[in-house]
């Protein structure tokens, strides 16, 4: 009895012991991770479904739905999975091990090759290609009428048009990197696009550049990926590990030279649709990470600033510093010229003067006679003889302490009504000056920068 049931223990066992636990299969199929259960489920042809490590076989049971499953992407979202058409449009839901429709959509076929994320439990792609274009675009599935909405973005746009990136999300931005763009000069081919990140704040939708990355080289030739909580690894001849959160990129060595279809990771296990080139058999294994990934060749950063043009910006720093100079070098000037001028403005068309947009009608006739001769004397030191000469009168000869009382008179006047209109002190509006060629004459300089000509 015992010897029974060891040996039908190993005829269930053996199927996949002798062929390294892997399900071979030929044809066209979908492998995703179930939510609800973490296993893995693989749909070959839109026929047979296996689940499980095991890979036991299933039911095949579903709705109608466009297309085939090998053209959907799957989301895991809680405890629910959903698969997305590649191309942007029917949305599908893994529950109860049946494929259910779930949207009110169509095939879009306009987002081939999108980068595809999950924001607040939403399903989001952005850019991709199709109907001849490479697009911008980000659009996003609303649950609840089971359609598909463009959101509005802000910022350089035409910078992100994009298919074939890799994107991933930190905090509430999302970031896209690598990928191509049409090439309007090579159709129908496209043209890769240089090493700059770009982000997007999905509270704000504005985009910024994050800076540039330092994996270029890493980027041709990918072989597979797979994600890894903060983690993105691209398999070529060497495995490239981007850790987003520590901005750090190891470059290892690799240990898998088969062709990747398809993978995910589970832990510390990778669960994969292999193949060997030239061969249409595929299979379905599970293998420890390390399997992949070998010994460390060399760490970077993933992210570097932006750097700038160290010429453009001496240009600039000297064009700035000669500017400064400039208006050290004629600062009065310029202050002068910006000040609002607080003065009297005298237009000769109609003899008046003005203040502050005002006419002035109160001067009287000797005292316009001093605001005459500053006008011709705008801002100098004037001798009190060359003062007294405006009231001397010649066919009347007198003392010349009369013409020097009808000259203190006159400036007395004039300061009083100008102090007056302009709130200004009298000691302000006359300055005094010893003439320096004769210590006994006084040179005064009246109503400064007070007056003006006008046009």
């Amino acid at each position: 009895m015992r010897s029974t049931l060891l040996t039908l223990l190993l005829l269930c066992v053996l199927p996949f012991t002798s062929k390294a636990q892997k399900l071979e299969f030929e044809g066209e199929f979908l492998l995703f991770r179930e939510a609800k259960t973490k296993q893995p489920v693989l749909i070959v042809n839109d026929s047979l479904v296996y689940k499980g490590f095991a890979m036991k076989r299933i039911a095949f049971k579903h709705t109608e739905y466009p297309a085939k499953l090998q053209e959907y992407k799957f989301f895991n979202i809680g405890s629910k999975t959903y698969l997305v058409h590649e191309g942007c449009g029917p949305v599908l839901e893994y529950r109860n091990d049946s494929i259910v429709r779930i949207d009110n959509s169509f095939l879009h076929q306009n987002q081939y090759k999108a980068s595809h994320f999950i924001y607040n439990k939403e399903i989001y792609f952005f850019g991709g290609y199709g109907l001849f274009t490479t697009k911008n675009i980000l659009t996003k599935f609303n649950f609840n009428t089971g359609e598909w909405i463009e959101v509005q973005t802000y910022g350089v746009s035409e910078e992100q048009t994009r298919s074939g990136a890799f994107s991933f999300v930190k905090k509430n931005n999302f970031y896209v990197f690598g990928g191509d763009k049409k090439d309007l000069t090579k159709l129908p081919k496209g043209k890769l696009l240089d090493n700059k990140l770009w982000g997007l704040n999905l509270t704000t939708m504005k985009w910024f550049c994050g800076g540039k990355h330092n994996i270029v080289d890493n980027l041709i030739n990918i072989r597979g990926l797979f994600y890894d909580n903060e983690k993105l690894y691209l398999l070529s001849n060497t495995v490239t590990s981007i850790n987003f959160f520590l901005n750090k990129v190891e470059v290892l060595q690799s240990e898998h030279f088969e062709s990747i279809y398809s993978c995910y990771k589970e832990g510390t296990q990778i669960i994969g649709v292999f193949g060997i080139d030239g061969k249409s058999t595929k299979y379905c294994k599970v293998i420890n990470i390390n399997r992949i990934i070998g010994k460390k060749l060399k760490t970077t950063d993933f992210i570097s600033p932006i750097e700038q043009n160290n010429s453009l910006m001496y240009f600039y720093s000297i064009i700035f510093l000669a500017f400064i100079s400039l208006l050290l070098i004629f600062r009065k000037r310029i202050f002068n010229i910006l000040k609002p001028y607080n003065g009297f403005i005298y237009y000769s068309s109609k003899q008046i003067f003005v203040y502050k947009g005002r006419p002035i009608s109160i001067f009287e006739e000797h005292e316009k006679v001093i605001l005459l001769y500053l006008l011709d004397h705008l801002n100098q030191y004037v001798s009190l003889n060359e003062l007294n000469q405006l009231f001397e009168k010649n066919n009347h000869p007198e003392t010349i302490s009369a013409t020097v009382k009808r000259r203190e008179q006159a400036v007395s006047g004039l300061l009083v009504k100008v102090s007056k209109i302009t709130r200004m002190e009298e000691n302000e509006l006359l300055l005094e000056f010893k003439n320096s060629e004769d210590k006994r004459i006084k040179d005064i300089l009246l109503l400064p920068n007070l007056l003006k000509k006008g046009d």
